[in-house]
């Protein structure tokens, strides 16, 4: 049976008449409950209900820990919302891994999501059927997706019942280990403390709305992953000028902007400045984790 995979989009609730808010325990439960899928044929469906389940009884917040909403079902759009900071998340979720090409909605919708500040970010949840179990369990901040993780699908044809929509595919390659802010990571449960500590790293990026700005931070970040190394000299990333130069042609000084990103991700606690050009890597263990 091949994997299948359930997407929940965010649906702005109101504040007005809204359930009381789950409470939270300090628990957390990897075993999924398989049965809530029982009454569905649908494969989709019943990922859909049974990860979602395990979303509002195990997860939170990640920007402030909070309690988690799940939305009213309408057949098609579930949501989850902080009832602290009214962050939205949107759960994606396999059976297995996801594959390296995720497919999601509208490709214009996705692209105009990019600069939306009230986007929801992701959930991702994978897990093992035979043990009935949760495997990973990650969020990545919308912040995190440029435009060169969205690709963009062909038109469907004439004959199909949404005929010229066109949808866009994730591709999972491409987000950045340090993107992933994981709270189950090869069944291995992080501390929340942990979990909320590492998103708010992520935070710099947070209230930059220019796409060509936002892409500089999120190019150096994956070449720095991409040397797999704990320690890295500014020399090296200069190697990748031509590299930089052809995916940001308006840019004459290049080698300007390597080390005013390179100051940015130190200020932001991503890296670590050591001296005479030299810089240590907190990307390290998370790509060799990754792997």
């Amino acid at each position: 049976m091949n994997n299948w995979i359930t997407k929940v989009n965010l649906s702005p609730l109101s504040s007005k008449n809204m359930p009381p808010a789950p409470q939270l325990t300090h628990d957390i439960d990897l075993n999924l409950n398989i049965a809530l899928g029982e009454q569905y044929k649908s494969e989709t469906q019943k990922a859909r209900v049974i990860s979602e389940a395990w979303t509002e009884k195990n997860a939170f917040c990640f920007l402030c820990g909070g309690a988690l909403l799940r939305g009213q079902n309408n057949a098609r759009v579930l949501d989850f919302t902080c009832m602290k900071c009214k962050n939205g998340f949107e759960l994606k979720s396999t059976r297995g891994n996801f594959s390296s090409k995720l497919p999601d909605g509208a490709f214009s919708s996705m692209m105009n999501r990019l600069t939306d500040k009230s986007s929801p970010d992701f959930f991702f949840l994978t897990y093992d059927v035979k043990s009935s179990c949760v495997t990973n369990f990650f969020a990545v901040p919308t912040y995190f997706i440029d435009s060169t993780i969205v690709e963009k699908r062909k038109p469907l044809g004439h004959n199909a019942r949404r005929a010229g929509w066109v949808g866009c595919n994730i591709i999972m390659k491409r987000i950045p280990e340090a993107g992933k802010v994981f709270y189950v990571r090869n069944r291995e449960i992080q501390e929340r403390s942990k979990v909320i500590e590492t998103w708010g790293r992520t935070t710099f990026l947070r209230g930059e709305t220019s796409l060509e700005a936002r892409g500089w931070a999120l190019e150096i970040i994956r070449i720095i992953e991409s040397l797999n190394v704990p320690e890295f000299t500014l020399q090296r990333i200069y190697g990748f000028e031509a590299q930089l130069k052809q995916k940001f042609p308006r840019n004459n000084f290049i080698r300007a902007k390597i080390r005013q990103q390179l100051q940015v991700l130190r200020d932001a606690g991503f890296i670590e400045f050591v001296g005479r050009g030299h810089y240590a890597s907190i990307f390290y263990g998370s790509v060799q984790r990754g792997r």
